[in-house]
């Protein structure tokens, strides 16, 4: 058995893949302040999937069917704490499910996924490879070096990533 499909089923078998998004969806309501349904985006349902050929990203998610596809080759060949990473990876794809895109999904890309790293990062789930704060180029680079930015922005002012 490919040792992707081993991993995910130790996590569903010790921790609940429903425990982890279950707290994933809670800390994303605190980090962004959605204290009553009115702020929430309604999800019925995600569905997790191990997509066994490589497409060249760890992770995705659609935004119309709350599917979560985490490829099986990045997590079979990933050096380090696996069932950290794949947490981390789970923070972030369930992130974009609970995020607004804007009406007509015109949110910027390099934005939606530095919240979504940000939500992994206050969850202390960051990744061995993501850069240092204050390291990038620019603010909206994406990813970790938004989330780090972002990060900065609400140590300044409590709530501005949730605003």
């Amino acid at each position: 058995m490919h040792a992707a499909y081993i991993f995910l089923l130790l996590l569903v078998v010790t921790h609940g893949i429903q425990a982890t998004l279950y707290t994933v969806t809670n800390t994303a309501r605190w980090l962004f302040q959605e204290y009553n349904q009115v702020d929430r985006k309604l999800v019925q349902n995600v569905s997790l999937f191990v997509d066994p050929e490589d497409k060249g990203v760890v992770a995705y998610t659609t935004k119309l069917t709350h599917e979560i596809h985490v490829s099986a080759s990045y997590i079979s060949n990933y050096s380090g704490d696996v069932r950290k990473e794949i947490t981390g990876v789970l923070y972030h794809e369930m992130t974009h499910v609970r995020q607004w895109h804007g009406s007509h999904g015109e949110a910027p890309t390099r934005l939606t996924e530095g919240i979504a790293d940000y939500v992994r990062l206050k969850a202390n789930l960051g990744s061995g490879y993501w850069v240092k704060a204050g390291e990038g180029d620019i603010w909206d680079e994406g990813y970790d070096v938004t989330a780090w930015f972002l990060d900065y922005c609400d140590g300044l002012r409590n709530g501005f990533v949730a605003e």
